[in-house]
């Protein structure tokens, strides 16, 4: 209310300015368009190893749940000297953090509640079955373990320390207490097992994903499956491999419930720098890949050409996140298009999320220079390409925005060959991959490891990464007509996509 002594020629005034503000309305009413845009980093822990981490919206117990390695194999030799915070928190077991407030707090799981199932420091996983029920995976040198949670990642009620022996498990949830684990055996090469009771057993059996194509080309499943429950069939991404297993070419594979085997699609002919492609499956049933491309000059200066690197020989040349899709689930592509082009650096380890129809959101890391990561120090910052009507190319928008507003990772290395980098000294803190997801929303969730905070002892690097969280906060969602994403504020969870 307007005080009464309020003179009369103010109130005409004050009309005035109202009637002015009134016309002025219709040309400023359209919303000034806010693009892409993401919040500034959360650390999810100030102490706990990032490196492949993962994150989840369960929308069925409406929490946030992350993983990430517990950091054993992915120790920094500079920063290893004091790694007392390591010591005191290992319980070779993957990391895990729930929130039930939409991730403005992360509890830390007590693993002592939790089943001795748990077992297995890195090689972390997370998907959620048709009922609810969320799985996750670890392994330590010989066993593929398997443990689940039907109440949001509080708890860990189920599971078993050895679903199978293999390296680089990769989980998939079907139907009700009904979880894929894919793994590269030792024994058999790579191959799909089965859980019905919610990751307490397994099938003695796998369902092989590897052998050669009727060309004779060797392909096998190499990557994180999914579950398509339109058509209750596994998608799996497959290289392509020559006799040295130098990458052809890359593809998916199919397997439908009474298969005794996976199904190898088409082949599209290219080179990876990544370790696997990441794929997606939108709502209308559209499949999705992305990798990151490998060119190289013919010159033996890579660091493959040198005793203890691990890339492709010769130098690297600016390269590309590629995207396919298929309306077939792999069995035909159409052309790949060019999402990111590196222009004198380099993006590597692609990742993403399908939503709605035509609609993903794809992550990568990005150099600051043309270096070859895995030997050559660079910096590291986070970027992300959201991508509408991707399968019209006359439509087709693809938004590009940097993520992390500064690197996660500085004048460092970035080591391509595995668990063989701490032998070798190289810099393996952010892991092998790093991901998104979609929140209950349909905002891009992005989990990253980083290295920039220094150890708070030494003031030195960090034995290992950190767990962060990047989350888009401006431009459209990737499901529902129109919704945006704003800032997301405390409590707000819309919990009815359920996946």
């Amino acid at each position: 209310m307007l005080g009464r002594s309020f003179s009369s020629a103010g109130r005409v005034l004050l009309a005035l300015l109202l009637l002015i503000a009134v016309a002025a309305t219709p040309a400023t009413a359209k919303p000034r368009k806010v693009g892409l845009h993401f919040g500034p980093r959360q650390y999810v822990d100030p102490e706990l190893a990032g490196g492949e981490p993962l994150v989840l919206a369960d929308n069925v117990h409406k929490t946030l749940i992350y993983t990430s390695h517990e950091g054993t194999t992915h120790l920094y030799q500079p920063g290893a000297e004091y790694p007392f915070d390591f010591g005191a928190n290992y319980h070779n077991q993957v990391n895990i953090w729930w929130s039930d407030d939409d991730g403005h707090n992360w509890k830390r799981l007590d693993l002592a509640d939790n089943p001795p199932s748990n077992t297995g420091f890195s090689d972390p996983d997370l998907t959620q079955d048709v009922g609810g029920r969320v799985y996750n995976t670890g392994i330590d040198l010989v066993n593929d373990a398997l443990f689940s949670s039907a109440d949001g990642g509080r708890k860990w009620d189920r599971g078993t320390a050895q679903c199978h022996e293999g390296d680089r498990p990769w989980l998939a949830g079907g139907k009700a207490d009904e979880v894929f684990l894919a793994t590269n055996s030792s024994a058999d090469g790579h191959e799909v097992f089965r859980s019905t009771d919610g990751g307490n057993t397994c099938s003695d059996t796998g369902i092989p994903d590897d052998g050669k194509t009727a060309d004779g080309i060797h392909y096998l499943g190499n990557g994180k499956l999914v579950y398509d429950a339109a058509n209750d069939q596994l998608v799996e991404p497959i290289a392509f491999t020559d006799a040295n297993d130098k990458v052809l070419g890359l593809g998916t594979s199919t397997w439908h419930r009474g298969d005794s085997e996976f199904t190898p699609g088409a082949m599209i002919p290219t080179t990876m720098l990544a370790h696997w492609a990441s794929i997606g499956i939108d709502k209308s049933g559209i499949t999705y890949m992305t990798w990151d491309t490998d060119p190289r000059n013919d010159d033996s200066m890579g660091c493959g050409d040198t005793a203890t690197g691990n890339s492709a020989p010769g130098s690297p040349l600016p390269n590309e996140i590629k995207l396919a899709y298929s309306l077939d689930y792999g069995r035909t592509w159409a052309p790949p298009i060019t999402v990111a082009a590196g222009s004198a650096n380099r993006v590597f380890w692609p990742w993403l999320v399908a939503g709605g129809a035509g609609r993903l959101a794809i992550t990568w890391y990005a150099t600051d220079r043309l270096a070859d990561m895995d030997c050559q120090a660079s910096t590291v910052s986070i970027q992300s390409a959201h991508i509408f009507k991707a399968t019209v190319p006359e439509k087709r928008r693809i938004r590009t925005v940097d993520v992390s507003h500064g690197p996660v990772h500085v004048s460092s290395t970035v080591c391509q060959g595995g668990t063989t980098c701490v032998a070798t000294g190289q810099d393996r803190r952010l892991g092998d991959f790093f991901t998104n997801a979609l929140d209950p929303r349909g905002c891009e969730l992005i989990a990253s490891g980083d290295t920039t905070k220094p150890d708070p002892i030494t003031g030195g690097p960090r034995p290992t990464a950190l767990p962060v969280l990047f989350r888009q906060n401006a431009g459209r969602a990737l499901f529902g007509r129109n919704r945006k994403c704003g800032p997301h504020t405390k409590g707000q969870h819309h919990g009815h996509h359920h996946h």
